[in-house]
């Protein structure tokens, strides 16, 4: 009997600690969306070499290696050793920073009032500062450089933080005043989830910068001779195909 009396308090609480919870989402994810596909004019080989200060860096630089794929480019991870035959040698540095915001703290006091963290969320940013360095595999010499400054708006609450508001009334407001303090600051947690959501989208946002910064990017003649060559050895290509497109390289000069 004592069970069933307090099953009705208990699924108040279940729906109220539920109800204090808000998805994470990225509130202009759609700013770094690719609008068009364009692919590079002459398939290239382009070396990538990444350098973040942690591992979720060098995770979005391997996801922009296989992104290249989409725009006609053969990529692979390599170093200042590497001895594959490559046509551009991309440097990607990223540097990731996450942000708290002031106006969590009025999202927990008065905000409680109303539920504000289940239907606003806390405020929190997400920021990635990625410089690319393209540079001719042969010669060295500098072909473009890239600065991509991703800034990401997010709104998340979970019931590790939203606990306090639900404390707001039995505490008079007190629980949801300290709780907002502390909401104020980035909470770590939200990190992965960022990752998961928006990086698949920010990759290819910045795969599609390279491809463009490369698009009328050629390699000289001898390289594009040399790869019709390698293609026809393979048997990629036909012989005729070889002479017909060798010849037109021969055309351009």
């Amino acid at each position: 009997m004592k069970a069933i009396r307090f099953a009705p308090t208990l699924l108040i609480a279940a729906a109220v600690l539920s109800g204090c919870t808000h998805p994470v989402a990225v509130t202009n994810l759609n700013n770094y969306k690719p609008s068009t596909l364009i692919p590079l004019e002459e398939r290239l080989s382009i070396g990538i070499r990444a350098t973040a200060p942690d591992l979720q860096g060098h995770r979005l630089t391997h996801a922009i290696r296989r992104d290249l794929a989409k725009y006609n480019a053969d990529s692979i991870m390599t170093d200042s050793n590497a001895t594959a035959p490559l046509d551009v040698i991309a440097d990607i540095a990223v540097v990731p920073e996450y942000k708290g915001s002031g106006w969590n703290f009025w999202v927990d006091f008065p905000g409680f009032l109303i539920w504000a963290p289940a239907w606003h969320g806390y405020n929190y940013q997400a920021n990635y500062d990625i410089d690319v360095r393209l540079t001719d595999a042969k010669t060295g010499e500098l072909i473009n450089t890239i600065y991509v400054p991703v800034r990401m708006k997010v709104k998340h609450a979970d019931i590790s933080r939203t606990w306090t508001t639900g404390a707001g009334i039995p505490t008079l407001g007190t629980a949801p005043l300290i709780g907002g303090l502390v909401t104020m600051n980035y909470d770590e947690t939200v990190t992965p989830l960022v990752n998961q959501l928006a990086d698949p989208t920010i990759a290819d946002y910045v795969a599609q910068q390279i491809a463009t910064k490369l698009h009328y990017y050629k390699s000289s003649p001898s390289d594009r001779i040399e790869k019709l060559e390698q293609l026809t050895t393979s048997g990629v290509i036909t012989e005729e195909e070889y002479k017909t497109r060798r010849q037109a390289i021969i055309n351009s000069l």
